[in-house]
């Protein structure tokens, strides 16, 4: 029975895609601390996996678990914690595949 347990757990784990926002955000006005106050608060939220910030375009690609957070629970946060305004401008979910 163990043994064919780890498979499929492991196989489960493999098929499952992560949810992913994109995020506009304005009143970034410098490319290095700006852009890394926004990928900082946004990678200390519990759930979030990973935050990239393109300061050049004013948008930050944000991968979540949305088990934990959601995607509008981010952007509100954002606003709050920042003088920054964002909002979606693409959004990503993605139910787990399972066996």
């Amino acid at each position: 029975m163990k043994k064919l347990l780890l498979p499929v757990l492991l196989l489960s784990v493999l098929l499952a895609e992560d949810n992913k926002v994109n995020l506009k955000i304005d009143g970034m006005r410098c490319a290095y601390s700006c852009a890394g106050k926004v990928s900082e608060i946004v990678q200390n939220m519990k759930g979030v996996e990973e935050c990239n910030v393109d300061f050049a375009s004013g948008t930050a690609e944000v991968v979540y678990d949305n088990k934990k957070i959601n995607s509008e629970k981010i952007v509100k946060f954002l606003n709050k914690k920042t003088y920054y305004k964002a909002k979606i401008q693409d959004k990503k979910e993605s139910k787990s595949k399972s066996i």
